[in-house]
Order: C-alpha cells, then structure tokens, then sequence
C-alpha cells in the first residue's frame, strides 16, 4: 500500500549564506558545529517571506520596502529539518520527494549528499531506503542556491536561459521581488517493490456521445522480476461504475501497461455556463499475486469532454481556427487573464485560492490564461478548476521582453525546454479543465509579427503537447496573429489580419474607447485591458496618509507602485481637473475602468461569430498595486470592473453601442440596441425596454423591441434616437432590460453618460438617501433589498466587507456598483464564507450617498 509521509511544516531551520560558506561550516551535517543564527522556516514556502515574518526585512508590501529586500535572493539559504523513520519502514521501497524547489538546489540525508536539481516546475525525487535511518533521526538538508540571474521585463528574450517565473525579477505589476524557496511539497513515498511511476487516463468520445472508451496507462518500476495484479476500478460521485483486471509478468525496471473500459451514457465534463463538470476517479491497485500484498495505489481525477477549434467566420483563410467546440457545441470564451496570485508564490493561501476562483465561477468565467511569465501553478489550481468548470489555457513560462522577443535558439537552452515538457506535461495531463498548452506570452521575431510553430522552441514545445497529451489544444503563442496589436491603424490597414491580437491595456478617452471597440475585427482577442485604481483599504494598508496624494507618477511612492499603469492625468482630464482628493480619485478611476473594460467586452461578444472569444487583463495581482489593470486588489477584493465583467458574461445579455460618453456637440443621443444569448435554445417572445433618464428620474425616451433572440447568434434588436433638447439633465442613463414571455426580467443594463465635454457633472449630482433592508435567507446569505428613497440617482452604490482586510472569510455579493434611480429598488444576495455571524458588517456608501452600515 502507498504511504505518503509528509515533510512539510513550520519545524524547518534556515540560514543564510554568502556562496559556499555552507561548505567550509559543513552546514548541512548533522555533526555541524555551526549552530549559531538558526531560524524558523516554512515548507512550502519562501525564503522571503521566512526572512520577513522573522523581522529581518521591513514589511515588503509597505510604500518602496520592496527596494529593501532586493538583497535576499543573492544569499545561498541552506533548510534543514529533523524527523524520525519508524522502524516498520524498515524493507519498502521509499523515495524522497519535492514536488517543487525554486530554482536550483542541491539536497543532503544525514550528511550524505543525494543529489542536485535544477528547475522550479519538475520534481527531485531520491531513492533513500538505504540512506535512512529507522528507529532514529534523520537530517534533511537542502541547500537552496543564489537566485539565477534572470531578465526582467524590459530585455531579450534571447538572454532567458531557466524556465522560472520571471515576473518577480520585475515586471510593471510586480516590483523585484525575486523568489526562491523550497515552494511546493515535501514527502517520503513508501510502497513495496513495485511502484506506481505514472497513472495516465484518457477518455475519448463516441460520436454520438453515447459512450466514452477510457484508455488508463499505467508506468511500472521494480525492483525485481515479479507477477503483480492490476486492478483498474472508477468512480463516479463515490460509486463504481467499471473496472478492469489483468495479471502481468514484469522485468526488474520499467513496465508499461494499459487497460480499457468502456462507459455507457457518461457524465460530461462542461465549462463554467455550460453544464455541469462532472468529475471521475480511476483508482490503480498492484498486487502481488500471491501474497495478496499491495504494492502501489493511486487515484486519478479526470474528466470526460472533447475538445477542438473550428474556424471562425472570416474571409481570410490564413486564420488559424479559435472558435472553441466543447462536446460538440460552439462555446464563446468568456476568459481572464491569470497572474501568480502572490510574488511570494511558495506560500500556500488555500482561501485566497478558493476566494479567487470562486470570484472567476461566479463572474461567468468559463477559461483562466496562465500567462506566460507566470507559473506552471501548483495542483490545487488546477483541482479548483476541474470542480468549477473553469478551462485552462496554459502557457510555457516564456515571454516577449520589449527590446527583442525572440527565444534563443542555443542548444543548451532547446534541450532544457524538451526536458521540461517531458517532465511538466505528464504531471498536468489529467485535470479535465487544462485544455490549452501555449508556447508562451507575446513571443514574436521580424517586424514584431507573433512567431508560429516553425520557431525552434516552440515546434520541440508543440510536438512534446502533441505526444503527451493528445487531444489538447495548442497555439504557439499569445497572440498568435496575424497581426500583433489591436489598434486602428492595423484595423484599417488590414481588418482581417486581426486573428488573435493583444491590446490595449489604456483607456482610450471618452470618445477615442469607443471608436476602437466599434470597429474591432478580431477573430479572438486574449490580452488586453483598462487600468484604474488599487480599493481604499488597501491604499491606506500599503501608503502612509501623507504619501497619499497626489496620486500620479511624480508621487516616486505611487512611481513604485504600478508606473506603467498610472493614467492619473486622463483621469483628470476625463473629471475636468477637479479630483482633488484621494477617495474621489479612486472613485473616478475605476469608474473608467469598468465602464471601458465592460464595454470592450460587450462589443467583443457582439461580434460572436467572427469572435470567438475575450480574455480581459487581468484578473487578479501578485502585490498590492496603486494602479493596475486587475480587477482585484492584492488582498482578493473587488474592484468596480469585476462586476462589470460580470455583467458582460451573463448567459443573456443586453448592451448598447454608441459612440462617447460625453456628449457635448451633439444634436442627438444615439446607440444600437444588441442582445445576445449563450443558451442552446432560442429564446421566444421576449421583449427589450429601453429608457433614457436624467439623474433626477425625468423619462426623456424610451421604446421597445419584440421577437426572438437565437442561441449564440448576437441580435442588433434597434437603433435609437434622442434629441438633446428634450433632454434637461447634465447626468443621464441609458437604463435597458430583457424580459422573456412571462415577463420575467432574463437581462438588464445601463450606461452612464454626460451632456457636457467631460464626466464633470457626475461629481455634482445632489445628494441621496438608500434605504437597506436585511433578510436572512439560511445561514450564511443574506437578501438586501435597497430603495433608493431620494429624489435623484444614487451614483455607484458600493457595498464591501467592513472588517479589516486580514480579516477572515469572505463576502460575496450578486452584484455592486451599480447607480439606482429615484425610487428604484435592487435586491442583493449576500453570501458569508467563513465569517462568524457576529462579525458580519457590511458598509453601504455611494458618491453622492453617507456611508451605512448594515448589521
């Protein structure tokens, strides 16, 4: 039977080291008479963030202390941690294994080297049974080199010689914070003669779906020549649904076998918005005959669904296909791009994880790209993503580096890419949600045109995908062309060049935004973006009230802190120049954030068809930014813009196109009217409302639309019309919403917009009151129903959690951010995770509102 005996813990000793110091001090023996200056560390973890929760280093989180801390990764750290073998391990077969070790290390058993490994995301695993000790301590010590001198953002790719994250060596969300650490488990694996090396399970599809053949491929190693039983059993929700046994003779050494079972009426695996993800288990059992010993078990999730693209419809038959087709139907990718969820990636955050992708699950997030230089992420991502049915684009950890972003082509560096697809890709294979490997982020050569799989890297990367991990998708990089940039220079020059294209990460202006997104062309669009503002909260955690203000580039506090990203000045000028203090800055910019982001979204899916798809950046941050373009703050709360999101990925949506958002100089108010519905059947009888209001209520148009809305065929339903002499207010909302036959509302929206040259008028709407209302509805939701009770518009109501932010648990909520009408009621479903009940407080506010707060 396998047993897994965990190393990990908080028990580990660590020391640090100027190059080989560790070796003259004979650091790493049990013997060492260099006992002095030990401290405390963690496994997994990192070494900075061990160095810092020991007071060694100021907070790094803090204003410029990142700059402090610079000097750790140039130490050699040396771990070490006691622990006991029983005496009964004494005669199985045990390996030593670390499933991650940031970036080189070299490791040590009761004084005895065992050996070196080099690479962040492949395992060292050790024989031991004949190096420990049974019934007696044993020393574990593993020597954790200097950091690699690797490129930051601004380089060529061409210098990059590791496949390590290179986000932390800085990139323009992420200071130089560079990581290293024993980053993932640690643990004896101990099973008898025979082990189980690899479990691979591949289902695949009759055409009717009516059946699935499920291919499971074991890997055998042995120490002897011997005849062992292989039981194949799997489950569905803990019941068994089939099995398969077989006797085999093997040789001392490697043995590869296979079974066959075959499924009636399988449950699919469906992406977020599309069904349910149902999950299998294979469970692998070696006997030897015989002796009814067993000597290796082990359990595999999968999934079964089917995978490819199509073409999209274009005239332009260089395209290559991104219309994604899961089990058989035409699913349009409502993405977001993923970031380490923190520069010091090694330390385990189960909750923030779990907050993270439920916040994506409840967003309508159906695909998550891992970008490329970020991280091939630890297990329990991707075990997250089975259960939430969110796909995963994962790319190698390679990217563009702004001077040149063409990879070497050294083969030194070839060969180290092959050994890391070997090793990578048999690990990851069986999460049901990763259905995309990608050579890495924004690669590209002559005339900055995206590289294809001719490139050398990339066609070693591809072919490795191809034999490892059939039936997975793959594109050579992110974009993958023809052109690189969304721009409207490319859109005029060549409108069907634009497959899959990168950009913006600005906003555009209040006019220029919605010229860009009107005209896009793309077939997918993967990467691009609106920046805006960090949460208030989180500004005063991370800033010091008098290095607050002002907020734009000449603050260096604010310059550290997310520079590329910091569009203060078009704030400005979108607010005429009057934000004058920092509550309202953080209001005005994520304003623009969200309106500009939701709108690019909306206008992707307009396109469905010749779009396939929209993978917004980015989703979430890996340090407490000023600015960014996330659409979460470091500490895993929202932003305007993720619900905004939201809204865009709902099942049915209604949007609106049209042409600014301040309309001075116009005669009229103008927009189109489009529906589009992500529901396999069409949707009958339903009828769109559409109004035009001023911040005071007055009614200044409105009209209708009935028929059909077919499935994943977007609608244009209308195109509207007022003049602006019927319009009295400086302030107005274009309020829409979708009722089906019964009249129950299936979709709504509304746009924000001014009469004048800018958003000015916004910050002088005259004050409201909303009332809030609490019902508890079970035990952990809540239903607020909130009356705006005043006599104009209640602008951007907010909700957040009123706790501390190390609070904790989380709260979730339906929707946020939102403006409501005089005399409009909105109810808001409230859920608690992990809050006790007596510390349930939420804070109500509003621009023109006085903060709540609700019990």
């Amino acid at each position: 039977m396998t047993q897994r005996i965990s190393l990990n813990g908080s028990d580990w000793l660590y020391k640090d080291f100027v190059g080989e110091d560790w070796i003259w001090r004979d650091a790493e023996k049990p013997d060492t008479k260099d006992v002095r200056w030990w401290r405390k560390g963690t496994v997994p973890g990192t070494v900075l963030h061990d160095v810092w929760q020991n007071g060694e280093t100021p907070d790094p989180f803090f204003e410029r202390n990142s700059l402090l801390v610079e000097w750790v990764p140039e130490r050699t750290w040396v771990y070490k941690k006691s622990f006991r073998a029983d005496e009964k391990l004494r005669g199985q077969r045990i390996q030593l294994h670390f499933k991650g070790v940031d970036y080189e290390a070299r490791f040590f058993l009761n004084g005895q080297a065992i050996g070196t490994h080099r690479g962040m995301y492949t395992p060292a695993v050790f024989e031991v049974s004949g190096v420990l000790k049974y019934g007696e301590e044993n020393l574990l010590a593993v020597v954790i080199e200097k950091a690699p001198d690797e490129q930051p953002q601004v380089s060529k790719t061409s210098y990059v010689r590791t496949h390590k994250s290179r986000m932390t060596y800085w990139w323009d969300f992420c200071p130089r914070m560079i990581h290293q650490g024993i980053w993932d488990d640690v643990y004896l694996e101990v099973t008898g003669p025979v082990r189980l090396e690899d479990v691979y399970v591949r289902p695949q599809l009759t055409e009717d779906y009516q059946y699935a053949n499920v291919s499971v491929s074991v890997e055998l190693s042995s120490t002897q020549e011997t005849l062992v039983d292989v039981e194949t059993v799997i489950r569905l929700q803990g019941n068994q649904v089939a099995s398969a046994s077989s006797r085999h003779a093997i040789a001392k050494g490697t043995t590869k076998l296979n079974a066959l079972v075959e499924l009636a009426d399988p449950k699919l695996w469906w992406p977020n918005g599309s069904g349910e993800a149902h999950l299998y288990e294979a469970s692998v059992e070696v006997t030897e005959h015989g002796t009814g010993s067993v000597s290796a078990e082990r359990k595999v999730v999968f999934g079964i669904r089917e995978l490819r693209f199509e073409a999209n419809e274009t005239s332009d038959t260089t395209a290559k296909p991104y219309t994604l087709v899961v089990n058989g139907e035409k699913t349009f990718i409502k993405g977001w791009n993923w970031v380490p969820m923190d520069v010091m990636y090694g330390v385990p955050r189960p909750e923030k994880l779990e907050r993270l992708l439920q916040l994506a699950r409840r967003a309508g997030v159906n695909m998550l790209r891992i970008w490329g230089g970020g991280l091939i992420e630890k297990d329990a991502f991707y075990e997250l993503c089975n259960r939430y049915g969110i796909m995963v684009w994962q790319e190698f950890i390679q990217s563009s580096s702004g001077i040149a972003n063409k990879p070497s082509t050294e083969p030194e560096f070839l060969a180290m890419m092959a050994h890391e697809a070997e090793e990578i890709i048999p690990r990851k294979r069986n999460h049901p949600s990763l259905v995309l490997w990608c050579g890495g982020n924004e690669l590209q050569g002559a005339g900055d045109l995206p590289l294809d799989d001719d490139e050398p890297v990339l066609t070693i990367l591809k072919e490795a995908v191809e034999r490892l991990h059939p039936g997975a998708l793959w594109l050579p990089t992110s974009p993958s062309g023809r052109l690189f940039m969304n721009s409207l220079e490319n859109i005029a020059n060549d409108p069907t060049g634009m497959h899959d294209v990168h950009g913006p990460w600005e906003h555009q202006g209040l006019t220029a935004h919605y010229t860009l997104y009107n005209r896009g062309t793309s077939l997918l669009h993967s990467e691009f973006g609106v920046e805006g503002m960090t949460n208030l909260k989180t500004l005063n955690e991370t800033i010091a009230d008098a290095n607050q203000w002002p907020t734009g580039k000449d603050n260096l506090v604010y310059f550290h802190r997310g520079s590329w990203w910091n569009n203060e000045q078009l704030v400005q000028e979108a607010f005429g120049g009057q934000l004058a203090d920092v509550t309202t800055m953080i209001r005005a910019s994520q304003f623009l954030q969200a309106e500009g982001l939701g709108y690019a979204l909306e206008s992707n899916r307009r396109r469905k068809k010749q779009s396939s798809g929209t993978l917004p950046w980015q989703f979430n941050e890996p340090f407490p930014n000023a600015w960014c373009t996330s659409a979460l703050d470091y500490y895993a709360n929202t932003k305007q813009v993720y619900y905004a999101v939201a809204r865009a990925y709902r099942p049915v949506s209604i949007s609106a196109g049209f042409d600014m958002m301040a309309w001075e100089g116009q005669s009229r108010f103008a927009a189109d009217l489009w529906a589009v519905s992500s529901l396999i059947r069409p949707l009958e009888g339903v009828q769109a409302a559409w109004r035009l209001v001023g911040a005071n209520g007055a009614v200044y148009g409105e009209g209708s639309w009935n028929g059909t809305v077919q499935s994943r065929t977007p609608v244009k339903l209308l195109q509207l019309q007022v003049p602006f002499d019927q319009v009295n207010d400086e302030v107005f909302f274009l309020v829409l919403e979708l009722t089906d036959a019964n009249g129950r509302v299936i979709a709504d929206n509304r746009y924000t917009y001014s009469r004048t040259a800018d958003m000015v008028p916004l910050l002088a709407v005259p004050p409201t009151s909303v009332q809030a209302v609490k019902r508890e509805s079970g035990h952990d939701q809540w239903h607020l129903e909130l009356t705006n009770t005043g006599g104009h518009t209640a602008v951007q109501v907010h909700m957040e959690d009123a706790r501390p932010l190390a609070a904790e648990g989380y709260v979730y909520f339906s929707d946020n951010d939102f403006s409501l009408l005089p005399g409009e009621k909105m109810t808001i479903t409230v859920d608690w995770t992990g809050v006790p009940n007596e510390h349930r407080t939420l804070e109500l506010t509003g621009w023109n509102m006085e903060l709540e707060t609700i019990r």
